[in-house]
């Protein structure tokens, strides 16, 4: 399906055995200069106490970051919960307040009908006895039998007392609704005392969501610039990754070299040196670990190419897991030292943690199950005009 890369020298037209033995002599000096140059660039470079430095800071801040956007989460419930006492607290308060404008209206009313009542008793009261004898003995006289004087006295004691019991039982509504006026005052006192240490409650609340707010953003940015140091340890370990498997391939190139040369052979067919052929092979054995552990550098490593080379970057897994130079488990692979840089940088053990995409498992099952579409040990991302060889899919060239 894909072109396969071939190492290719130039035939050694020499058939000297002296001449053949300087080659191998010079094929091992280049090979030891090669790895020695290799080893120093790695040790110069970012090491693994770096990353592992960045990510604990990194996750410390994550933590921190978790716990203020928690507490955070809190005071806002706090804030709400408080804001709708408040609203309850005011809606109390217009109701009573309503309620004691309806009591005051009607005991206004009380005191205009005891004014007009007491005003219609004293008249009442001044024609009856403040009038002078006169008035009283022509009431006798007037009177034709002692029954009608009877009745006539009667009717005058009883508006008397009718007046003196409407008075009172004005004077008795008036003093309940008074009464009740004074318990709605200081019912409404009441609440306006809750809603003001409601309203100092949510000032306070209010004061504490913006220092934890400001928190939260630092908190933000420090998990920001943390991101983006450990980013630049991954970047960097990639770099030290596809130097080292540069260095890698040119050893086995120089080997090979200095085989062919020892055996008086040229290498004019090709030497794939332990990277198998790309078919559709047979099943690797695995668990649901191993699958979700290929789905996860998968993601890592392709997450945002094209399927074909998600499976690309899942064949080079396998074929590493089927070569003599790597360990033969998914985990050994992956957790080689140096070999993958999203499991250095702490971004493998995210995503695996929270599970690879659909996408990337498909293909993770699908290469473990003998789709391997790529016959390569290494990859990286492509760099036009540097890279002139292997096998170029989407972003990354694999080798």
């Amino acid at each position: 399906m894909f072109q396969k890369y071939f190492f290719y020298t130039k035939e050694n037209s020499s058939k000297n055995g002296r001449l053949r033995t300087i080659l191998s002599i010079g094929s091992a000096i280049v090979l030891t200069a090669t790895t020695i140059l290799a080893n120093t660039a790695l040790t110069s470079a970012v090491t693994q106490d770096d990353v592992d430095r960045a990510n604990d800071t990194l996750n410390n801040l994550r933590s921190e970051q978790h716990s203020i956007s928690s507490n955070l989460s809190d005071l806002n419930s706090q804030l709400d919960a408080t804001g709708q006492r408040i609203a309850s607290l005011e809606e109390q308060m217009r109701t009573k307040q309503s309620e004691i404008d309806t009591l005051q209206g009607e005991i206004n009313d009380l005191s205009v009908q005891i004014a007009a009542q007491y005003d219609a008793m004293k008249l009442r009261i001044q024609f009856m006895y403040e009038k002078d004898n006169a008035d009283f003995m022509e009431l006798f006289l007037t009177s034709t039998s002692l029954s009608e004087l009877l009745t006539r006295t009667e009717y005058v004691r009883q508006i008397s007392e009718y007046d003196r019991n409407m008075l009172g039982v004005l004077n008795d509504t008036y003093t309940r609704q008074k009464d009740a006026s004074a318990a709605l005052t200081a019912d409404y006192n009441d609440l306006n005392t809750l809603k003001t240490q409601a309203d100092a409650e949510a000032a306070n609340l209010n004061n504490l969501v913006a220092q934890m707010q400001t928190r939260l953003d630092n908190a933000t940015a420090d998990v920001t610039e943390a991101e983006q140091r450990a980013l630049q340890y991954e970047q960097e370990l990639e770099k030290q990754r596809i130097a080292q498997e540069q260095a890698e391939a040119e050893a086995a190139r120089q080997a090979a070299a200095a085989r062919a040369a020892a055996n008086n052979t040229t290498m004019n067919d090709g030497v794939s040196y332990d990277i198998p052929a790309a078919s559709n092979s047979s099943p690797t054995a695995h668990n649901a670990s191993d699958v979700a552990m290929l789905g996860a550098i998968i993601e890592c490593e392709a997450g945002n190419q094209p399927y074909i080379g998600k499976l690309a970057v899942g064949s080079v897994v396998i074929n590493r897991m089927n070569s003599s130079r790597f360990p033969n488990t998914m985990s050994g692979v992956l957790y080689a030292p140096g070999q993958f840089s999203p499991v250095a940088s702490g971004r493998f053990a995210i995503v695996l943690a929270r599970g690879a995409s659909d996408s990337c498992m498909q293909a993770a099952e699908e290469v473990l199950n003998g789709n391997i579409v790529i016959d390569a040990l290494f990859f990286h991302v492509y760099r036009s005009g540097v890279d002139d060889y292997g096998t170029v899919i989407g972003d990354h060239i694999f080798y």
